[in-house]
């Protein structure tokens, strides 16, 4: 009795306003997800996310890397293919279809890169930006070496770093790390 009541209201929701017809009558099953791999890459990496009630449009899927919007590729009703997006931090993968929500249990974690330094040169003092992916804005938990030897971080973003050459550094790799993982610069750095 409860179902045909259920199923009453439901009819009675989609008479009018028509806006309503997909609100609150079960507009599909919530979408699952079981796995997702690779669980960790730079921004850019190529995404595979495994579940269950998938749009089978790519559109008609929303996908999200913590809270960041991702493009997706391909769509099937089990399986997604999307891309790591820009200004993206480790944290859960979410999917919308249809309204409804699924996050997986576990973060797919963001490894850092280096695109570039500006200058790729300087003395002891000199203002080095370092551009890439993967970083944390608390300044704190981006680690910078200069060929090993440490620098203090005086701003961050998810996309940039801005340090100094600090002393006793040496010509060679600039690294960063966040959260264990390294990112080394295909630059090197000059010390002049």
């Amino acid at each position: 009795m409860s179902t045909s009541l259920g199923f009453r209201q439901c009819i009675a929701k989609t008479i009018l306003p028509a806006a309503l017809i997909l609100s609150g009558c079960g507009s599909g099953t919530a979408p699952g997800i079981t796995s997702f791999s690779p669980t960790s890459g730079t921004v850019g990496t190529t995404v595979t996310i495994v579940g269950e009630n998938f749009s089978t449009t790519a559109a008609g899927n929303s996908v999200t890397f913590n809270g960041t919007s991702a493009a997706v590729t391909s769509a099937t009703a089990t399986e997604l293919v999307a891309t790591v997006p820009s200004g993206v931090t480790t944290g859960p993968i979410s999917v919308t279809v249809n309204g409804q929500t699924a996050t997986s249990s576990s973060n797919f974690t963001v490894t850092p890169s280096i695109t570039s330094l500006s200058p790729a040169s300087g003395s002891v003092g000199t203002t080095v930006t370092i551009t890439g992916s993967g970083f944390v804005t608390t300044k704190a938990n981006d680690i910078v070496m200069f060929n090993g030897t440490t620098a203090v971080v005086t701003s961050a973003t998810s996309t940039t770093i801005v340090t100094a050459v600090p002393s006793g550094a040496t010509t060679g790799q600039i690294t960063v790390t966040v959260g264990g993982l390294s990112a080394i610069a295909s630059t090197i750095f000059t010390v002049d």
